[in-house]
């Protein structure tokens, strides 16, 4: 008898998984790659804010640099409205006090929760 109840054990030990024990770890893993695609999506959108937030702060670096370009005497504020990329510029150059001219440059661009903004302020010796 004991050779049998070796062989019954052996042969319970070698049935494999319940059906508990699959649905529980089918469900471990949808939400883990649950978790993975929303950490991807995310990562996804906020590459995507940065990306256009360092346009952005090019954009308002690159016209501070026109602006200084010139001579004081030609640099006036002004606007600019990108109707394709939904950007809008304004830039304003203050007067000359003692030879020093201020210029905010800003840039303005429209996100799917609002409007986000970028001012850079810089000084211009004349």
């Amino acid at each position: 008898m004991r050779s049998s109840q070796v062989h019954n054990a052996a042969q319970r030990a070698r049935r494999g998984f319940s059906v508990v024990e699959v649905i529980v770890a089918l469900v471990l893993v949808t939400v883990g790659l649950l978790g993975v695609a929303g950490n991807g999506a995310l990562a996804v959108r906020v590459s995507g804010a940065a990306v256009r937030e360092r346009r952005a702060v090019q954009r308002a670096a690159d016209r501070i640099a026109n602006l200084a370009s010139r001579s004081c005497a030609s640099a006036r504020s002004g606007r600019l409205v990108d109707g394709a990329g939904a950007i809008t510029e304004r830039w304003t150059v203050a007067a000359a006090v003692n030879g020093i001219v201020l210029v905010d440059a800003e840039v303005r661009w429209a996100t799917p929760t609002g409007s986000r903004v970028v001012v850079l302020r810089d000084a211009m010796v004349c």
